[in-house]
């Protein structure tokens, strides 16, 4: 390394020592995720976007609304401008508003901070009313920077809006193996299934994991995708759980441990989770909480 990359490097590290985290922070950041309620500041992260948001709703549908959050000094008439002591983070922040968006869930990606007192109704106007020195922008000052800025935002949110994991699940794989020149028997055999779960699998009434749909890949020249597509529609309650924050830090060692994406990480825990439950004798009320858990406990190395 170069002597001027060295005193850079240096200063870098004197400059990062010097920072103090607001103990609330450090502690956002080091706790299991808990689900988002209003009042919360997190981070979103979908594919190469990011994306800091004020929670102002939540949904029974895994959606929350949200608002646009920065430290930029770009303002305009819409933005509200906190004081440092409104936040957890304790520094001043923007709140975009006029940028309100419903997103769901699983671009949620870790909490960050929150007000440091929030009304029972989280709107800009009781904000503006009840957080003292709060102040709204004005179109006057840096507007053609601001209208940049906000442009950018609205980019981020249409990538975070459109966010979308779960398959519909065709359910039609007896057609596609048939297509195929399949049989139960052989299903059974090249998955080393027993006949009765072969059939299972053959009626859609228990989905290909990720590996099963890789090995009838490799067997018949097709995608995984062209088998996992034709698997049974996911359960809701398997959808649900792996929309929550809390599961995205599993999600994630679960990619980084058979090296693939976030997206095929999560498909491939959605259908094992749904695997693991099909092969319980007791189907009628499965504890999916209990059964993610499980999963995650099974496939995740210690």
């Amino acid at each position: 390394m170069s002597s001027v990359h060295t005193t850079a490097y240096q200063r870098l590290l004197a400059a990062a020592a010097n920072l103090k985290v607001p103990e609330a922070v450090h502690r956002a950041a080091t706790t299991p995720p808990q689900d988002p309620r209003p009042g919360q500041i997190w981070r979103a992260v979908w594919q190469d976007t990011i994306q800091l948001l004020l929670i102002t709703t939540t949904g029974d549908d895994d959606t929350a609304g949200t608002v646009p959050v920065s430290f930029e000094r770009y303002v305009d008439a819409d933005t509200l401008l906190l004081p440092a002591p409104a936040t957890t983070l304790e520094q001043p922040v923007a709140l975009w508003w006029g940028l309100e968006a419903t997103l769901p869930w699983c671009v949620l990606d870790r909490q960050v901070s929150e007000l440091t007192s929030r009304p029972d109704t989280l709107t800009s106007r009781m904000l503006a009313d009840t957080v003292p020195r709060a102040r709204w922008g004005s179109e006057t000052v840096s507007s053609a920077a601001a209208d940049e800025y906000r442009a950018v935002l609205t980019d981020r949110l249409e990538v975070l809006a459109s966010a979308q994991w779960a398959p519909q699940g065709s359910g039609g794989l007896a057609e596609v193996l048939g297509e195929h020149g399949i049989t139960i028997q052989q299903l059974a055999a090249e998955l080393n299934l027993a006949p009765p779960h072969a059939l299972d699998v053959w009626r859609g009434q228990q989905p290909l994991t990720a590996e099963q749909a890789a090995t009838l890949a490799a067997l018949l020249g097709q995608p995984a995708a062209h088998f996992l597509d034709a698997n049974p529609a996911l359960p809701p309650a398997v959808v649900h759980e792996l929309n929550r924050p809390l599961r995205r830090s599993q999600i994630k060692k679960l990619a980084a441990q058979y090296d693939e994406t976030e997206h095929a990480a999560r498909l491939r825990a959605a259908y094992g989770i749904y695997t693991l439950a099909a092969r319980d004798d007791n189907r009628t009320q499965p504890n999916w909480t209990a059964r993610t858990d499980r999963y995650f406990e099974l496939l995740l190395d210690n």
